[in-house]
Order: C-alpha cells, then structure tokens, then sequence
C-alpha cells in the first residue's frame, strides 16, 4: 500500500472515504466533491448512525468513483478503538470492491484527537487490512496495489510515514510468528533478524552454543537439549541517543517450538510454533525504532530454542543453575520459556546495563484462561512503568492489565531443593511466573507483560485474518519513542 498527502483531489479514484459526524448532514472538505454530491441528493437526509458505513456511486470528474461514508460520534467513552474500528471495516470494504485508487478525505468531523493523531492511527491500521499468510497455499488470491492519497496538512507526512512503518512492523511479527516451525527454526530467527537489521538500520549479534556456555546459561541451554537444532541468543541494537545513555531494554520469549518437553503437552501442539510470539513483537518494535531514528538507545534480547523431546532433554526433577547464579528445580519442563528468558535478562542487564527492561512473552495458560481474549496481563514492582504502558494503550489498541504485586506470592516459589521453583503446583500461574522473572531482574526497573491470549487468534475479523496479530509491537515502540521524551 502507497501512502500520500495531498491537499484536493486530482482525477477520478476508485474510492473516497469520508468520516462524517453520526447523526448530523453530510459536510465535505473538498468544494468539487460536495457540489457532485449535493448535485445528485440534494433532498437526501442520510443521517449516519456511529460506525455505521454507506456505499454510494457518484460521477465525478468524468468517471464514477465510490463514496464510502463512515458515521463516528467522537464522544463515545473509547474512541481510538472505535475509530480503528471503522478504519478496518472500510479497509475490507475497499478489498471486496477491489479497489485500487482512493482520497482519504479530511478528518474535519473527527474531533477526538488531533489530525496528526488521526493520520498515523489510519496509516497504522488501512495496511493491515491487505495482510495474508498464503505462502503455502497453491492458489493465491491476486495482490493488487493500492494507492491511499490522503487530504491533510503536507507538514504531517511524518505522522503518515510512522503509522506506515508500524503496519509494517505488525506484518513482519505476524509472519515470524505464522510461518512454521520446521522453516522457522532458532538459526533462521537469528537469519531473519540480520537481514531485518540490515534493512531498517540496527545491529545484530547472535551467540551461538559456545558462546551461551561460556555465559554460563544454564537454563536457556537445559530447555534447548531436548532438540537436534542449536540454540541462538539473538541481540539487536539500536544506538540513537547519547554515548553514554543507558539503553532501554525488551526481552521476547523465543520458543520456536514448543512440545512441553518431558511434560509433553497433550493438545494443542499443532499452533505451537506461535510461542514466539514475544521475540516476533521485539523484532517488529526494534524494525520501527530504527525506521523512525528515535533518539534513544534499545537493546532486544531473544533467547531462541526449541523445547523438543529425546533422550537428552532435561528432566522434570532436575536442577538448573542459572546464569545468575540462582538454582532452579524444574517441576515442569512446559515451563520452559520463564527459564530462558531468566538467563535472557541476566545476559541483557549484564552486558547492556539497561535503565530499564521490559520482557514480553505469550507464557501462561492462566492468563489466557484469566483474561481471555480481551488483554495481556502485566506485573511490576515499579508503578510508574505499569502507568507509562497504561497511558498508551488509546494509541497501541492493545489492552494490559495489571496483576497483583504482592510479597507473599514470592513465598509459593520457593524450593526445599533449589533457590526457586519454575512451576509451583495448583498455584496462581500467571502471577507465579511473573514473580519468578522478576526473581532475575537485579535491582534493574522491570515490567513483565504476558500476553495470554493475545498474540494468535482463531477468528476472522476486520484488518486481522485468522493466525498471528502482531500484538506487542505497537506498545513496545510507543514505549521507546516516549522514553525519548524524558531521556531517563
């Protein structure tokens, strides 16, 4: 998809949208436009109810284009959601009329936000109405070019540029996280990131298996033995701001596979290559910090691996220790991405010193179970990141709720045969594995986020076909490029 700003429209497009405020006549910004329409419905009272969408075909300019009118009442309690909303549904409207030419008209009857607001949110969610994973479907559905010429202020087409740049950055996890597991292994992750870092501008190092023993990550390494494909530590690097500015720093849980381990999973298995859901949202994030220059240091840490079954996998029993130096009894091996992302974190704030770190993973079935598919669920000791990651959410769309933080949960890890237990049994588990994290944090400011459900559905929808979502990428990003704003 093509993104432009113009200031009339030019020619006949296949399409122009127009917002108009629900329950009031029908306005135009463009004077050509207006004096057509009033030309052919002159008596006509359309009152347009909120999101609701109405198809009109019109001769304009010497040909016929479609006018797709979108009522939208901007006082309604959540009005981000519900202007996505409504931008989605005319994005599937636009690809069931085929169409390739559209004028974005002005926002001049939305009034909730500011028009460059507005921009980056239509920019950010019109793409992700094109998306499909069909790669490995013989018959594929024709792609068609669509070119969004957009009525606004031209001072604002860096607002167009960044939302673009996010769609894209959603796209990009959706696929790491859709394709499959026998393609998308540890060593093509880490080959899949050199490549993005080389297209967007950040760095990339990948430690191999030496490399990880030598740390000494003895929980990412017992969660890897299991599987004939090596391990990769995959670290991205993104230096926009001062020398000596402490960067800061994402985690994404990067289980390329996941069968439970020696506690085999007994269903489900066959959406399992999803479990990297958190490593594809650092990636995505990482793509569109380094698009955008923001002007702040962030490092990402993926801990790549499968958890596979053979005769070397590690045991339900055993204990690990950890690059922390912590002990770890493994009560269960399908709790196997808190144990990488332990030793995940230890490497990152060990090695990158950051101000702050956020870690991301789609970890529990309590969570899911919890919550459904509504929101993610955070936990954190530090309020005023939980608060920093609340305030987004009108623009990311991506819903996170906070979890308890109480001490007494700490209590339940404990092990009379190691430091801590990876999986306490009959326990709160999402509250458990947050705790458990939050263990290898070392005095650093830190923000565990589950994302439960919310990285894959199995619905169809408006903008999101059935898979992967990209949930994570938007509020990682936003994260970062209002870090800047403070330079903490």
């Amino acid at each position: 998809m093509k993104l432009s700003i113009s200031q009339s429209i030019t020619g006949c497009p296949d399409a122009v949208i127009r917002f108009v405020a629900a329950k009031k006549p029908l306005t135009f910004s463009d004077h050509e436009l207006s004096q057509v329409y009033l030309d052919f419905f002159a008596d006509d009272k359309i009152l347009l109810e909120h999101k609701q969408i109405r198809s009109i075909r019109l001769l304009f300019h010497g040909g016929f284009t479609t006018l797709l009118l979108a009522g939208f009442d901007s006082a309604v309690s959540a009005p981000f959601d519900a202007f996505r909303e409504v931008l989605a549904k005319l994005g599937t409207e636009l690809n069931r009329l085929k169409i390739q030419t559209v004028v974005l008209e002005r926002f001049s009857e939305v009034t909730f936000a500011a028009e460059q607001e507005l921009l980056e949110q239509a920019a950010c969610t019109l793409p992700l109405c094109e998306y499909t994973f069909d790669r490995y479907l013989s018959k594929k559905a024709a792609r068609r070019e669509y070119q969004i010429t957009v009525l606004a202020n031209p001072e604002y087409q860096d607002a167009l540029a960044e939302g673009k740049s996010l769609a894209e950055s959603v796209c990009t996890a959706r696929d790491l996280v859709n394709e499959m597991a026998d393609i998308m292994t540890p060593e093509e992750l880490a080959l899949r990131c050199q490549k993005l870092g080389e297209e967007k501008g950040f760095s990339v190092k990948v430690l191999d298996v030496e490399d990880c023993e030598k740390a000494g990550m003895g929980l990412f390494l017992a969660v890897s033995k299991g599987s004939s494909l090596k391990p990769r530590l995959i670290v991205m690097s993104w230096n926009g701001g001062e020398m000596d500015q402490p960067p800061l720093g994402f985690v994404g849980k990067g289980i390329t596979y996941d069968s439970g381990g020696l506690a085999i999973k007994t269903s489900g298995m066959e959406s399992m290559r999803f479990d990297m859901n958190g490593a594809a949202a650092v990636i995505g994030a990482m793509c569109s910090i380094a698009e955008q220059k923001l002007p702040y240091n962030v490092v990402g840490v993926v801990a790549a691996c499968e958890n596979m079954v053979d005769a070397n996998s590690y045991r339900n029993g055993d204990v690990i220790r950890s690059m922390s130096g912590k002990t770890v009894f493994v009560r269960n091996t399908d709790a196997e991405g808190r144990l990488t992302m332990a030793d995940a974190m230890t490497w990152c704030i060990r090695n990158c010193h950051p101000s702050e770190l956020i870690e991301v993973a789609g970890l529990t079935g309590s969570v899911c179970s919890f919550y459904g598919d509504i929101c993610a669920a955070a936990l954190t000791a530090d309020q005023d990141m939980f608060e920093r990651v609340r305030q987004l959410q009108p623009l990311t769309g991506e819903k996170i709720a906070q979890m308890p933080y109480f001490e007494e949960y700490r209590e339940l890890l404990k092990s009379p045969w190691a430091d801590l237990n990876n999986s306490p049994a009959n326990g709160p588990g999402g509250i458990l594995a947050g705790f458990f994290l939050d263990s290898f944090r070392e005095e650093v400011p830190f923000l565990h986020i589950d994302f439960g459900a919310m990285p894959f559905t199995k619905k169809t929808s408006d903008g999101q076909p059935e898979g992967a979502t990209g949930f994570g990428v938007k509020t990682l990003y936003y994260y970062a490029k209002h870090r800047c704003m403070t330079k903490r």
